[in-house]
């Protein structure tokens, strides 16, 4: 079965501690503990992405690459990427799958991508200028 946002949503639905809503051609999914996630189904890819922090509360973004770089394979299940939303840049925190995958693995992969988030933003904080 190829998935697609109707079908996500019914499987998402299930999960005791998410929230879901419709949003234009997305998903949002916030967690218990405050993290949202943003779910996109194309006709072969299906994106999970979570804004981390705008690009202007970083100290040095030059220091913070780099320990991205330096880091990535600590969590090689989701990447990091630099994003322009409503004006402004973020760092995103974002995952991929094929829309033929199980129902097992796209779980994972939301799963998976909120306990990066948060390892992330512990991993970075002391590179912001404020508190995420």
């Amino acid at each position: 079965m190829a998935w697609d946002l109707n079908n996500i949503q019914t499987l998402v639905d299930d999960h005791d501690s998410w929230s879901i809503e419709t949003e234009d051609n997305c998903l949002s999914i916030s967690n218990d503990e405050g993290l949202d996630a943003f779910l996109y189904a194309g006709e072969q890819q299906i994106i999970v992405e979570s804004l981390l922090f705008p690009l202007s509360s970083v100290r040095d973004e030059a220091a913070l690459n780099q320990l991205i770089l330096r880091t990535h394979q600590l969590q090689p299940l989701t990447s990091i990427g630099i994003k322009v939303v409503d004006g402004a840049e973020y760092y995103v925190a974002f995952g991929a799958l094929s829309t033929q995958s199980k129902d097992s693995v796209l779980m994972e992969e939301i799963e998976t991508l909120f306990i990066n988030v948060g390892e992330f933003l512990e991993l970075y904080a002391d590179h912001l200028t404020c508190e995420v």
